[in-house]
């Protein structure tokens, strides 16, 4: 039985999606300044997402 394209073509996406960010996490566990840097950014973003639903 054949892999019709899409289907190979979407799980080559999603593998090297994958494993991009397997490799991004990696990084920024063993660099205490990467986590510094991506801790700070996504502060940011929870305080925007929360400034949008007030209390």
């Amino acid at each position: 039985m054949r892999i019709p394209f899409r289907s190979s073509a979407i799980g080559f996406a999603v593998m090297t999606g994958a494993v991009t960010l397997a490799a991004m996490g990696v990084f920024v566990l063993m660099d205490p300044r990467a986590q510094a840097f991506w801790g700070a950014r996504i502060g940011d973003v929870v305080s925007f997402v929360r400034s949008l639903f007030p209390r």
